[in-house]
């Protein structure tokens, strides 16, 4: 019998080890602190006789909420463990408000997805390069406090949902918006909890212009971007940058209204 439960004080070093063994590399425990710290975040531990063999973290959006860095030890995969997780957390964010559950969903784990009734939304690739130049009718400038309500209703268009509890989370906002005749089009931000920056953008000029500022340099970065994105990806390949990881976008629910040609990076593929 696999047993799912919170995760303790006392315990809360060790998943970050966990899910480092259970395939998500050295980094995961930064991407996850976000749901394990926050009051609108989970993480949840699957035990067998007494020992912990997977984790799974959840982010609480209200009417929407997300599955992510789901993994398995693989000396314990195959027993269920995954499903339980999978069951575990979609249960918690609906009894947390959500209508639609998200996951980003790797080809292992996508039919254990779809068994649960999940649906695919699309697909999303994770670039690794440094972006060359671009021109563009508009004005770049370092993101200031009293840009966040701007940042919150781009980022709801582009989502379909309400992502305040990540973006009032940045503290302090680092990076960079982009502003046509004084209103702002797009923003591009650094967090803890990302391979590389965030960026939503309310047009194709200001997105790939926001891209080419924040990952110019000076050392290769990563961008992980919606593959509906057709401008991102292409100035991307323009740029060399090279593919290094997918996911397929998958939900449980009803749809969102997400228009990924907007996002122009995501945070991370645990919550997008």
């Amino acid at each position: 019998m696999t047993e799912v439960r919170d995760l303790r004080a006392d315990d809360a070093r060790s998943i970050g080890d966990l899910l480092s063994r259970a395939g998500f590399g050295p980094t995961v425990a930064g991407l996850i602190s976000f749901p394990r710290e926050s009051p609108h975040g989970d993480v949840l531990v699957a035990e067998r006789d007494g020992r912990a063999v997977g984790g799974v973290c959840c982010a609480s959006f209200g009417a929407t909420g997300w599955i992510g860095a789901l993994g398995v030890l693989p000396e314990a995969r195959r027993r269920g463990a995954g499903e339980a997780l999978t069951r575990a957390a979609s249960e918690r964010l609906h009894e947390r408000g959500a209508k639609t559950v998200l996951l980003y969903a790797t080809d292992m784990g996508r039919p254990l997805y779809e068994r649960l009734g999940f649906e695919l939304e699309g697909t999303v690739t994770a670039w690794r390069g440094t972006a060359g130049t671009t021109r563009a009718d508009l004005t770049l400038r370092a993101v200031r406090e009293e840009d966040r309500p701007a940042m919150r209703t781009i980022d709801r268009a582009a989502t379909g949902e309400d992502r305040a509890p990540v973006l009032d989370a940045l503290q302090p906002l680092s990076g960079l918006v982009a502003e046509r005749g004084g209103d702002a089009s797009g923003w591009a931000v650094t967090s803890p909890w990302g391979a590389g920056v965030a960026i939503c953008a309310a047009d194709d000029r200001a997105g790939v212009a926001l891209t080419a500022a924040a990952a110019r340099g000076p050392g290769t970065g990563t961008i992980v971007v919606p593959d509906a994105n057709i401008a991102a990806s292409d100035a991307l390949a323009h740029w060399g940058f090279s593919p290094t990881a997918a996911g397929a976008r998958m939900r449980l629910g009803p749809p969102v209204a997400w228009r990924p040609e907007m996002q122009f990076g995501l945070f991370n593929l645990f919550w997008g």
